[in-house]
């Protein structure tokens, strides 16, 4: 399997038509029959893939060139997503823009080249898939959600999610960061699959307007204690950063060992 025929398939999978700006191939090639997978890609992966026997390596987070670079035009994912539960556009559209500004800057201080150059030089395939995998993710977390019966209870949220594979196996533990147990959970928002988390911003539009329930992948305190002095009736979920990247990667991985490439997967949770 070729890199660009990986990125293909994780289109495929997730349901979607182009290839999104934190995804793409960083040096073309055979990836072979044996891949590593990792979350993150550094040198020291690149070495243990060639002392492994892997021809090819499939990174989760964008590793270098444009793909990292540009990391943060994926955060406009986010207005869609707010406006699938009703937020009128103008206004998710100025949420994102706050995410969009900070992580821009992140991105543009980025080493872009350090992890491409490295691999080119040791003629290692290299592709990276974010948004797809994420994507994949977010539709299986969406599915938990919808599966509870009206008038569920955060506590009865939290057990739904935990059926997932991936959340029962983790060493990490599915968090209420805002609210509680008992609350009840009325309308849920899940937000993955567009870059990172929405932090503050996105979460606030959110409850703004009419979502009662956030669910993230993670989140940093600040934000947290930001939206409990604003939104103390409201509830957000943390369901763990590397969890929650499993549950969309997995299927992907069963996908590529079904077509017979053997995957060495590193830093992903596998139930």
């Amino acid at each position: 399997m070729r890199t660009d025929e990986a990125l293909k398939l994780a289109l495929e999978l997730a349901g979607l038509e182009e290839v999104p700006a934190d995804s793409g191939v960083l040096v073309p090639g055979e990836l072979g029959r044996k891949v590593l997978f990792a979350i993150d890609v550094g040198v020291g992966e690149l070495l243990l893939a060639r002392e492994l026997g892997a021809t090819g390596i499939i990174a989760h987070h964008p590793p270098g060139g444009l793909p990292r670079l540009r990391w943060h035009e994926v955060l406009w994912r986010h207005v869609d997503l707010l406006m699938g539960y009703g937020v009128p556009e103008g206004e998710a559209r100025e949420a994102v823009r706050e995410l969009v500004m900070e992580f821009s800057a992140r991105d543009h201080a980025a080493n872009f080249l350090h992890v491409s150059v490295a691999a080119r030089a040791l003629g290692i395939a290299l592709v990276g898939i974010h948004t797809p995998l994420d994507e994949i993710g977010r539709k299986r977390l969406v599915e938990a959600v919808g599966a509870l019966p009206p008038g569920a209870r955060v506590g009865e949220l939290v057990d739904g999610l935990e059926g997932i594979g991936e959340f029962a196996a983790a060493q990490t533990a599915i968090e209420v960061r805002l609210g509680s147990l008992d609350n009840r959970i009325g309308k849920v928002g899940v937000f993955h699959g567009a870059g990172t988390n929405g932090g503050y911003p996105v979460a606030a539009c959110a409850f703004r307007h009419g979502i009662d329930t956030v669910i993230y992948i993670h989140c940093a305190d600040s934000a947290v204690r930001r939206l409990a002095r604003e939104f103390p009736e409201k509830n957000l979920i943390v369901v763990g950063h590397i969890a929650a990247d499993s549950v969309g990667i997995n299927p992907f991985l069963s996908a590529l060992e079904e077509r017979g490439v053997e995957v060495i997967a590193l830093d992903v949770v596998r139930p």
